[in-house]
């Protein structure tokens, strides 16, 4: 995977804190998504993206009904929701050209490591060091996420995009996915 380029030490307030499972910080996962795609796109020469409260609606809602409904798709069917554009058109959303990219995680920072089989509840270590496994905070999965991104190349292409000026995210979580739960990912985008 590509490092991520260094990000200010300006990350937003909060933000290393756990990802709360039953009701995700949606302003404060969208920040930090921001900040993350924003150090990529100056690093690629891009220029920076702007926050859309009705992106991160969006995003929000369509994480939220991929956890419900345990499906990691663009297209769900879910009346008025079913696609990005119904999604965008039911937050009064302007714009000629959009974008979508998706993802789901688990809710522990596996970093590609061993997890040691035995585990007490939900309380993993690392197979390699007997460390403690932790918790994803809002940073270090928006972190993740973007990277992962960065290195598909259809969700790269959307990140980069020199069209899209709005950024939209939202999380969710499937507590009661394998290993302790899921989270659902989505980045929005709009000219």
């Amino acid at each position: 995977m590509t490092p991520l380029p260094a990000i200010s030490a300006t990350a937003a307030r909060g933000a290393d804190a756990p990802v709360a499972l039953d009701a995700p910080d949606q302003a404060l996962f969208s920040e930090a998504v921001l900040r993350f795609s924003n150090a990529v796109r100056k690093a690629h020469g891009r220029a920076p993206l702007r926050l859309d409260a009705r992106l991160s609606r969006a995003a929000g809602d369509h994480a939220h009904n991929m956890a419900r409904l345990r499906s990691h798709s663009h297209v769900l069917p879910v009346k008025g929701q079913k696609d990005l554009s119904q999604r965008l058109h039911r937050q009064s959303l302007k714009f000629r050209l959009a974008g979508e990219n998706i993802a789901q995680d688990k809710v522990f920072r596996l970093l590609g490591r061993p997890i040691s089989a035995k585990s007490d509840g939900c309380r993993f270590t690392y197979g390699d060091t007997g460390q403690p496994v932790p918790r994803h905070s809002y940073a270090s999965l928006a972190e993740q996420v973007v990277n992962r991104w960065l290195n598909s190349p259809k969700h790269r292409e959307s990140l980069l995009s020199k069209k899209f000026s709005r950024l939209g995210a939202g999380v969710a979580a499937d507590q009661d996915g394998p290993a302790c739960g899921d989270f659902y990912l989505v980045q929005a985008f709009a000219d």
